[in-house]
């Protein structure tokens, strides 16, 4: 019977030629409509290349506008260009939802700057300073992209420090990339920080519905066959990624899901149908990948409201909802944490982590209102406990 998925697996005819094509990772030769933000970035970063440090550079936009895919694409060219040159550039890209602490970026830098060093458990100081020896005896013009850096806990310290080390530098230098989703991260700056920043700050526009038909058209050429795609499939695509304020990275996805769906069927073209089907899908998947990718503690504390839904503790009373207060949610997060062998964070800590959750949509929270002690808070789950559980429990038990 396995053997039998296997061969079939092995032997089935696919609708793609190269379905990595597709991926939100992959950094294609031809990024259509992003033509004068490629020659912004471009122009901003080639002082690097004759010995002068760069202006830092902040790129703001809305999810899937290209910020990341332009900056890798970039910054590739540039670090190649230099190569080339026998010019010492070097660059280190960073998610700060996962490298989420100043410790945890500067543990980044360090391990792809000496790959040979265990920089775990080391004191930031003395990461700092290999890092900074490494760039002195090697000239090097490091460029650091801190990616979703509006997710970075202890943002003004870490900010301030990578910039103020060019005054330490007597050879090489370091130039930042900060891109984020949200206009107004700088606000979270002390004055002494914003006072040492020289910046240059990009603003990416949404993709309308022809921009986006366009970019899946370009891509598809890459990753399916020829003729596997029909235009109409396409242009749905387009539509739905439009409404979804432009988003090019839902787009691709949508795409490469049509795909998986028309393999099921066995199907040789992708059709509308299948891009209905995978619209399902791909809501699922965005949830469900911006929950593998929260910060610990953030995780620890979905896993707990997520148990509390899927065993129907809570309030009833709002038809089929269950909801939570946010004492006894903080109780079972504090009690699951000590299971897992970490420290809880305090509640001022905890109702941070509840807006952020909020604020992706993973969850709803409401004023308690009368009959409720002080500022109690209702909490609702907006996605399946079990999905929930399946993705979190083998990460954080594992």
């Amino acid at each position: 019977m396995i053997e039998e998925i296997f061969n079939e697996a092995l032997t089935r005819k696919s609708v793609f030629k190269n379905r990595d094509a597709l991926s939100p990772h992959y950094v294609p030769d031809n990024l259509p409509y992003r033509e004068k933000q490629i020659q912004e970035l471009s122009k901003t970063l080639a002082p690097i290349l004759s010995g002068r440090k760069p202006e830092n550079v902040f790129i703001y936009g809305k999810t899937g506008t290209g910020k990341t895919v332009v900056t890798k694409f970039v910054v590739k060219k540039l670090t190649e260009f230099a190569a080339q040159k026998n010019i010492p550039v070097d660059a280190v890209y960073i998610n700060c939802r996962i490298h989420n602490t100043r410790s945890k970026v500067f543990i980044k830098i360090g391990s792809e700057l000496l790959p040979e060093e265990n920089f775990m458990g080391m004191s930031t100081a003395y990461i700092y300073e290999k890092i900074l020896g490494k760039i002195r005896e090697s000239d090097k013009r490091l460029i650091i992209v801190l990616d979703e850096i509006d997710k970075l806990k202890g943002l003004s310290d870490a900010v301030y420090s990578l910039n103020r080390a060019n005054d330490e530098l007597e050879n090489g230098s370091i130039s930042l990339i900060g891109i984020s989703n949200n206009l107004t991260f700088k606000d979270r700056l002390d004055p002494r920080t914003k006072s040492t920043l020289l910046q240059h700050e990009m603003i990416f526009p949404p993709y309308n519905a022809e921009s986006l038909r366009r970019i899946l058209e370009d891509r598809a050429k890459i990753a399916f066959r020829d003729g596997a795609v029909e235009p109409g499939a396409i242009a749905l695509v387009a539509a739905y990624a439009a409404k979804q304020s432009g988003d090019a990275r839902y787009a691709l996805q949508l795409l490469l899901r049509a795909g998986d769906v028309a393999d099921e069927e066995g199907a040789e073209r992708v059709t509308e149908k299948h891009v209905e089907r995978a619209k399902e899908i791909v809501e699922e998947d965005i949830i469900l990948e911006m929950i593998s990718t929260l910060p610990e503690n953030e995780q620890i504390l979905l896993l707990a409201l997520a148990k509390m839904t899927q065993e129907g503790q809570g309030i009833r009373g709002f038809g089929t909802e269950t909801r939570i207060t946010s004492g006894d949610l903080y109780n079972a997060y504090a009690r699951l944490s000590e299971t897992l062998g970490r420290d809880p964070v305090s509640e001022r800590w905890f109702r941070e982590y509840i807006s952020d959750l909020a604020m992706y949509g993973i969850i709803t929270v409401t004023q308690a209102g009368k009959g409720f002690k002080g500022n109690t808070r209702l909490i609702r789950l907006n996605f399946s406990p079990r999905k929930i559980i399946d993705v979190l429990e083998p990460r954080l038990m594992g």
